[in-house]
């Protein structure tokens, strides 16, 4: 071709091409998700928010995880929504407030949210900061979106079909307005990794009557199959390149596949929503798709009824999301934090220890705010400890909202009351930064204050401790913790690009004056009494009553058994593992005469041999510490005070611990 005819050519292009083409229409698109289960959810939700071909008009969520959180303070008889308070605070944190999300109504298939429900725990959702889920059911939502966007809407399902068959149930009409229904599920063809046979597939068989009910009602259907989508590994070097974007969109994604706690996911979900807008990657065919009485989504002769993905490019597919993911907004690191102070010394044997957490047990799991349990690298041979996980600041008043941190959060339930003396020790291992930030909360004040440590040894467990009455609001104010001021949420930040591993925290007093024993090497339970009810934060036989003044505050009193003798038995919140040298400290009013005998109980309530007694004062508060000398390996859930006939004790500043 001549250069005159090339360049009349280019010039017919130029123009048949409209000065002013609008780019091609966003397609508006509701997606149904059981987020917080595995993780290619959240992986579809960030794909779909960093894709600018789809206008994401609503939300909804299926599936009911199980029993109220007893934490939770927005819990709903009539529908489960901690997923949809998950989905908000997400959006939330991506700026994307503007779109509706509604939790799925009664009956839902049970699906267990695990660790990622710490992500709906987060203050920024328990206290309302966050969008709030809608009003209106799933089903609800549905009908006045298809309707608003008669013709064009698109529904995206990525979890069990339990929502969208319910749609079409009980809103037929409004179904018929919608342009298609994209679901991921089923397996049709040699199975998932291989398998000679299909199998079924989890949001098939989770909820097999509302499949085919979607599979026969004659709507346009897209099937994104297990079989076609088994290859989308997000593979080490892939997230290592999404999550250093450092963005608003990545620290969230970032922060849920670390709560998921598994290591390589696969992106069945996104598949579904790129093939909403993007078929490109993908294989087509055209097939009739039945669902078996055992949830198998068979391929059989017949009316065509589902345009079916049956492979995808997995290497080209990757690559896309991992762009998109990666250029979607811009980096947010938090400033380096303010208040400077200096680690110090523990000091001698605690006046109070006002609570502990170790890990050990599961008891105080649901009070593990933010942070995942480890048991790898912990500072005692089969010790748990808790690793650092992404999170917004916990401070909304004057924390940075724009950005996130690593933290480990821990609630000492009930809200002890302090002193104008109050430490806090705690095991830490650092990697990534020689900074630490400790924060609480007040209870009493409202507001959060924080000190900051930096020079800090990296890559190895250390002891640290501080004084919580150095620590100020971020601006400066606040003052310092006041007598029988309530606090809340025990607060571990780092950067978000460093490591940070807890352990052992302590809650203390710092010691009297005149105070000679050294400080406990291991504290195995603390009972103070002061907030809190018997039996839930407290568990054990006794009642929980007021001081008599000019003493303040609250302790435990025995009570009468089955038998109408006195008995008083502290329960330790799950088994505590005795160290060989293991000691007993309370104070105690008794009324009465004779010895008290104290008794270490296993789980199965006897005595374990490990048994002590003594000859107490009557009338008036005593402090008593008892010795005892267990085997090795023995494990207790109690401790039992023998009392006499005719007898009545009090308790307070119980302290079980291994001597230092």
């Amino acid at each position: 071709m001549s250069l005159r005819a090339v360049s009349l050519a280019v010039l017919a292009l130029v123009l048949a091409t409209p000065v002013n083409a609008a780019p091609p229409k966003a397609i508006p698109v509701v997606i149904d998700t059981d987020i917080g289960a595995d993780i290619d959810d959240a992986f579809a939700l960030a794909l779909a928010v960093a894709s600018p071909e789809l206008e994401i008009v609503g939300i909804t969520t299926v599936g009911r995880g199980g029993p109220p959180d007893p934490y939770v303070q927005h819990i709903s008889k009539e529908r489960d929504e901690d997923r949809a308070w998950l989905v908000c605070r997400f959006l939330t944190q991506v700026g994307r407030k503007d779109v509706p999300v509604a939790p799925g109504a009664d009956p839902q298939p049970k699906s267990e949210i695990d660790w990622q429900i710490q992500y709906r725990r987060h203050p920024a959702a328990i206290f309302n900061r966050t969008l709030k889920p809608t009003k209106e059911s799933a089903v609800e939502l549905l009908t006045k979106l298809a309707k608003e966007k008669d013709g064009e809407l698109v529904v995206i399902a990525i979890g069990p079909l339990t929502n969208i068959a319910s749609f079409i149930k009980e809103q037929p009409e409004a179904a018929k307005r919608v342009k298609r229904f994209v679901l991921m599920g089923g397996s049709v063809a040699v199975g998932y990794d291989g398998k000679p046979k299909p199998e079924a597939e989890w949001n098939i068989k989770t909820d097999i009557a509302a499949a085919k009910a979607v599979f026969t009602s004659g709507l346009p259907l897209t099937v994104v199959p297990l079989d076609a989508t088994a290859t989308l590994k997000l593979e080490k070097k892939q997230r290592e390149a999404i999550f250093a974007a450092n963005s608003m969109l990545t620290w969230q994604v970032q922060n849920l596949y670390e709560l998921w706690g598994q290591e390589t996911p696969i992106l069945f979900d996104p598949a579904a929503v790129m093939a909403t807008f993007d078929d490109k990657h993908f294989t087509w065919n055209s097939l009739r798709l039945e669902v078996s009485d055992n949830g198998m989504t068979l391929v059989k002769d017949g009316k065509v009824n589902a345009r079916v993905a049956t492979a995808v490019k997995a290497e080209e597919f990757t690559a896309a999301v991992v762009e998109r993911l990666r250029a979607h907004g811009k980096p947010a690191l938090p400033q380096p934090p303010k208040n400077a102070s200096k680690l110090i010394e523990p000091g001698m044997f605690p006046l109070r220890v006002h609570a502990f957490e170790d890990y050990d047990t599961d008891h105080d799991k649901r009070w593990w705010m933010c942070g995942k349990l480890e048991t790898a690298d912990t500072p005692t041979k089969g010790g748990r400890a808790q690793r650092a996980v992404l999170t917004q600041d916990f401070d909304d008043r004057q924390g940075d909202m724009k950005t996130m941190y690593r933290a480990v959060i821990f609630n000492p339930v009930p809200g002890p009351p302090m002193s104008e003396k109050t430490r806090l020790r705690f095991r830490y291992k650092l990697t990534g930064t020689d900074t630490i930030r400790v924060q609480l909360y007040s209870l009493t004040n409202g507001y959060h204050r924080y000190l900051s440590v930096s020079g800090l040894q990296q890559g190895q467990w250390l002891d640290g401790c501080v004084d919580m009455t150095a620590m100020r609001r971020p601006d400066g104010t606040g003052g310092p913790l006041a007598k029988d001021e309530r606090i809340d949420d025990i607060q571990f930040y780092v950067d978000p690009r460093a490591e940070l591993l807890i352990d052992d925290i302590v809650l203390y007093d710092a010691a009297a004056a005149d105070e000679k024993r050294p400080f406990p090497k291991r504290v195995l339970y603390t009972g103070l009494f002061d907030t809190g009810k018997q039996g839930k934060e407290w568990p054990g036989q006794f009642e929980i009553v007021n001081h008599e003044k000019p003493l303040t505050w609250k302790a435990a009193k025995s009570v009468l058994d089955k038998d109408g003798k006195p008995t008083l038995v502290l329960g330790l919140r799950g088994a505590r593992k005795l160290d060989e040298q293991t000691e007993l400290t309370f104070r105690y009013k008794f009324t009465g005469q004779g010895e008290i005998a104290v008794t270490l109980l296993n789980a199965k309530g006897d005595a374990a041999d490990v048994r002590s007694s003594f000859k107490p004062k009557v009338g008036e508060w005593a402090e008593v510490t008892l010795k005892f000398t267990p085997a090795k390996g023995t494990s207790i859930e109690a401790i039992s005070f023998g009392l006499p006939e005719k007898s009545e004790l009090l308790l307070d500043d119980v302290l079980l611990y291994t001597p230092g």
